[in-house]
């Protein structure tokens, strides 16, 4: 008689145990599967911030300038400020202001806004003020007669030259912008830097440097409004072709500055409005070189600087 095979029976705990784990070797394999899928959209999500991020940045070239081989940290303007022969100051551009336009109170101001529309003072405001720039500064005193009002600009000034090389005259000695500053009474300061330093590598260094600037004058002059401009932009021509100058650098930088301004409590001034074109570059009759602007231009400027002050 033939003997069926004995069969080998599994005691009914070890058969849980055996199931107990395969269902934990499950689990482990859905959740490695879930963590690999999330892994692969955060890259992809990294990956399209990334590609946003450069939309806009246009690759560099030789710029109109000449501004090849120069450090980009010592990285200077290539041209003096333009003029045209004929340019006429822009009186009839300028917006219409309401029956209640006034300048805002400095007691109740939003610093994370630009400075609005506002009465036009006289030209007189501009008595006790100083200017700091660079070229673009030196041509705003050039063309448009502000003769009533302290300049210290210099063609490639950045923020951090202000603090380093000796550009000023004084008693017959040249010592840098801010100690120059300590000289001379002023009830406004304002700055227009930028341009130069969209050069720099970091864009952190450019806000830390403008910060000091900002310290540096609040403790020469205390009780001096603080004027933070806008830096303007250039033509489509200049942005497309030059090596470091684009349009794209100096949204970035605008934006830095209107946070440090809100930051540091002083008052940021569109001026980048006052000068740009339907697509936010500088109209391209706008400045000979598309950087330096024409005397209308630079009237414009001055103008839009007359009609956006704060009452204290």
């Amino acid at each position: 008689m033939t003997r069926c095979p004995t069969r080998t029976r599994v005691p009914k705990r070890a058969g849980k145990r055996a199931r107990s784990k395969r269902l934990r070797t499950a689990d482990i394999l859905l959740m490695l599967l879930m963590i690999g899928l999330s892994l692969l959209a955060i890259s992809a999500g990294a990956q399209a911030l990334a590609e946003r991020g450069t939309e806009g940045i246009l690759p560099d070239g030789d710029g109109p300038l000449g501004t090849a081989g120069v450090p980009a940290t010592e990285a200077v303007e290539d041209g003096r400020p333009g003029a045209d022969a004929d340019g006429s100051p822009c009186v009839d551009d300028l917006p219409s202001l309401p029956d209640e336009a006034a300048s805002p109170s400095a007691a109740d101001y939003d610093f994370s806004k630009p400075v609005p529309l506002s009465d036009p003072v006289d030209i007189s405001y501009f008595d006790d003020a100083v200017f700091i720039g660079d070229s673009r500064t030196e041509g705003l005193f050039l063309n448009t007669g502000l003769s009533n009002a302290t300049s210290f600009a210099h063609m490639g000034l950045t923020v951090g030259t202000v603090f380093t090389r000796p550009l000023i005259n004084v008693d017959g000695a040249k010592v840098p912008v801010i100690d120059a500053l300590k000289t001379v009474g002023s009830s406004k300061v304002y700055i227009m830097l930028g341009i130069n330093e969209t050069g720099w590598v970091y864009s952190s260094v450019f806000v830390q440097k403008y910060g000091e600037l900002i310290d540096a004058i609040r403790e020469i002059a205390p009780d001096a409004v603080l004027y933070i401009q806008a830096i303007m932009p250039v033509s489509q021509k200049v942005s497309s072709t030059h090596s470091y100058i684009t349009n794209a650098k100096i949204d970035e930088y605008d934006r830095l500055l209107q946070e440090l301004a809100e930051e540091k409590q002083v008052y940021y001034i569109d001026t980048a409005g006052a000068v740009a074109g339907e697509d936010g570059s500088l109209p391209e009759d706008a400045a000979p070189d598309g950087i330096h602007l024409k005397r209308s231009y630079y009237q414009r400027w001055l103008d839009y600087l007359a009609t956006h002050t704060v009452a204290q």
